[in-house]
């Protein structure tokens, strides 16, 4: 399965932490929760490939394929990963700022995946979607959880909802960024 790790890039990142971080410590976090991200997907054994989607090329890592998008969000750049032809047997999509993600964490959620399987984030969103096939259904992130699970329903697919700490939190606000450290 292809693995899809949706990144705005270093520059402005976690604008929301600003009260807890300053502009360079953001940065540097948000690189290394995309590292943490990327050796997680390439330690788990139900991935094969490793997508990055970002406007910032830069953040490339060895190992890992770069498709460049436009910069303008998650949403886009999941669908554009997902239209590609490296995702036609599948995809396990991650968001790039879960520091806690592990291999296993991802293993479980593809091997959920019959033929869907996400894991909510904290906050009510998505944090991360296995697909069997991506041309049977196109999620959309960026909208709740529920929002997914009912457009999936509709469509005759029954979702597999997995509860996992290691990938329900993603680092947006400074609870977030204080839980995070507790836990790391």
């Amino acid at each position: 399965m292809l693995a899809i790790v949706p990144f705005r890039g270093p520059e402005g990142a976690k604008t929301r932490l600003a009260a807890v971080l300053p502009p360079e410590e953001r940065t540097r976090l948000a690189l290394e929760m995309l590292e943490r991200v990327l050796v997680a997907c390439e330690g788990a054994s139900s991935i094969r490939r490793t997508l990055l989607v970002t406007p910032d090329p830069s953040a490339r890592r060895s190992g890992v394929d770069v498709l460049v998008d436009d910069g303008t969000g998650h949403a886009a750049a999941v669908a554009l990963a997902l239209a590609d032809p490296r995702a036609q047997d599948g995809a396990v999509v991650v968001m790039a700022d879960c520091p806690l993600v592990e291999a296993e964490s991802l293993d479980a959620l593809v091997a959920a995946a019959r033929p869907l399987a996400l894991v909510p984030a904290r906050d009510g969103g998505v944090n991360a979607l296995a697909l069997r096939d991506p041309a049977a259904f196109r999620p959309l992130f960026g909208v709740p959880a529920t929002d997914t699970v009912a457009r999936a329903r509709a469509a005759g697919i029954e979702p597999a909802i997995l509860e996992d700490e290691r990938l329900s939190l993603d680092v947006d606000r400074p609870e977030d960024y204080e839980l995070a450290l507790a836990r790391l």
